[in-house]
């Protein structure tokens, strides 16, 4: 599982395209859902 600097470093490394941003988004997302649905 990536940590917050492996996304920011992953970003950076990418950044300026929207797909990259995108998949972001989803990666966050869907840890949010997974650690709220394991907590719930």
């Amino acid at each position: 599982m990536l940590t917050r600097d492996d996304m920011i470093r992953e970003y950076r490394s990418r950044a300026g395209t929207l797909p990259a941003l995108l998949l972001i988004y989803g990666v966050l997302i869907s840890t949010l859902a997974l650690s709220a649905s394991t907590i719930l």
